[in-house]
């Protein structure tokens, strides 16, 4: 096997799938399986496909056409041409391939769908698509094309073709054909049958994968903001007041509430807190950290919460029942994840937006803190760390272009594929907004651990102290003008990869809200 999994595969079709389960097989932790109760379902729902077939019925997408061409039956010679030529017709995909990682969750995703019955495959296709994942054969997906109505057509389309032996894979490292992938896995390409096409490429998988992604990367980019915050909190001698249980406990939502105890934990003995100030309060983007980080977090929990849902649903169309029966529905339509998605896309773009505030309070100080001007000893021979926040500024005037709602932007394909949902589109743009806004938060961190610094001998808390110790691994004081560029993309990445909350966590000996 060419995966690292350890223990038993993760049994499809016996259980709910979980976040932590579909990061496990994305990222090549965990093997998969078709359950034994999978398999069985499987098998009864493909007999009653092919019982309702046997006696005249039309079934759309299997002896019908597709979309407006559903009123012609097919000759019983061409249903299973018709289901190759859907994999090999909707592979029109361009732009850049798809991350190894989301590709992987597509075929979890994928595998997960068939196991639930409902599209009446045979289980043969279902553990293909476990031995893909299993021996690490990862299909080369184009990012673009993807309407997420009808389900994500496209890119269903280049994942499909691995499975027939067409098209091009990543593996061991390199880029091949996927025919020789399976061979060299021991693996055969199947040839399809009955509603199997069909139901490769209909479906949610591709959204909802890059839906996973966002979620889990702002959970990780919501809870770097607020060690973030706190940290400017810090250098520029703030009131913690404005945190106080009292305070936010009036206006009791429930993101506020977490946000503000987590300031609160972060900025715990800080000698930095405890002097006079000069000003009776602070701007408001240090002020609200409770009130904008605290929005963000409650419009992710919904946003959360329709990804799960989705990580468990049935997206295929027709819908076969064991009892005979079949119907025609709507559940590939990505509404339900479009619209969350565009709110993702929101919610973080603020998160970057407060951010870039505060910088601007760090390197052009309104008021006296005792910091210099462009956070730099000698700000008459440079520009210091002035420049990082226009780059700051930049990224976000760019999230609040890529912050249009998707959702809203339908476009009609067919005369009865009249409303598609775009939320393949809104997930995208998402996963880039949220790179956007970790640049922005790393920008924000060093300036904050510049003037940290600059504020000595006064001592920061001890979770901040830890925080900047974890920075300066890897970005020196600025003594004098240099180029920044590296250490804001290093700062970001480990931004995203959540470096710097476990840090923190462990000085607190207590995770983050």
């Amino acid at each position: 096997m060419s995966t690292t999994s350890t223990g038993s595969p993760l049994a499809l079709g016996e259980r709910p799938l979980t976040i932590e389960q579909y990061s496990a097989v994305a990222d090549g932790h965990l093997e998969v399986a078709l359950s034994d109760g999978g398999r069985r379902r499987m098998e009864a729902h493909r007999k009653s496909l092919l019982g309702q077939l046997a006696a005249g019925s039309a079934i759309y997408g299997v002896n019908t056409g597709y979309g407006a061409d559903s009123g012609r039956r097919l000759a019983t010679e061409a249903i299973r041409t018709v289901q190759r030529n859907t994999i090999l017709s909707h592979a029109v995909g361009v732009g850049p391939d798809v991350p190894r990682r989301i590709v992987r969750g597509m075929l979890l995703l994928k595998a997960a769908v068939l196991a639930k019955g409902y599209s009446a495959v045979r289980p043969e296709l279902a553990d293909l698509i476990c031995g893909l994942l299993n021996h690490d054969i990862v299909p080369v997906v184009p990012e673009q094309g993807s309407l997420a109505a009808s389900g994500d057509l496209v890119p269903s389309g280049h994942l499909g073709m691995a499975l027939i032996g067409e098209g091009e894979v990543m593996h061991a490292g390199r880029r091949v054909p996927a025919a020789d992938a399976l061979r060299a896995a021991g693996l055969a390409p199947i040839e399809l049958q009955e509603k199997e096409g069909l139901a490769l490429v209909n479906g949610t998988v591709f959204t909802e994968a890059y839906a996973i992604e966002v979620v889990m990367s702002a959970e990780r980019l919501l809870k770097t903001a607020d060690l973030v915050g706190a940290a400017t909190l810090q250098a520029m001698k703030g009131h913690l007041g404005a945190f106080s249980e009292r305070a936010i406990e009036v206006r009791p939502f429930p993101g506020s509430l977490e946000v503000a105890a987590n300031i609160r934990d972060i900025c715990d003995d800080s000698e930095l807190l405890t002097g006079k100030s000069g000003r009776v309060h602070d701007p408001y983007c240090i002020r609200c950290i409770p009130q904008v980080h605290g929005a963000s977090r409650d419009a992710l929990a919904y946003v959360k919460r329709a990804v799960e849902i989705e990580l468990d649903a049935c997206t295929d169309n027709p819908l076969i029942f064991d009892d005979g029966t079949w119907t025609s529905a709507g559940n590939f339509h990505a509404q339900p994840i479009g619209l969350p998605m565009d709110t993702a896309a929101v919610l973080v773009a603020e998160i970057a937006s407060i951010s870039q505030r505060r910088t601007q309070h760090l390197v052009a100080p309104v008021y006296d803190v005792g910091l210099p001007a462009k956070l730099s000893k000698r700000p008459d021979l440079g520009s210091g760390l002035f420049m990082a926040n226009t780059t700051a500024a930049a990224l976000v005037s760019e999230n609040k272009t890529l912050s249009f709602p998707a959702s809203v932007d339908s476009m009609a394909v067919d005369t009865t594929e009249d409303h598609v949902s775009m939320g393949s589109v809104a997930a995208r743009k998402t996963l880039a907004i949220i790179a956007n806004t970790a640049h922005v938060l790393a920008i924000e961190l060093i300036c904050a651990c510049q003037a940290l610094d600059l504020q000595a001998p006064l001592r920061a808390s001890p979770a901040i102290r830890a925080l900047r110790d974890a920075v300066r691994k890897t970005v020196d004081f600025v003594e004098s003008d240099r180029a920044l560029s590296d250490d804001v993309k290093s700062t970001a990445q480990r931004i995203l990869e959540g470096e710097f909350v476990a840090t923190v966590e462990t000085v607190l000996n207590n995770p983050l809200r």
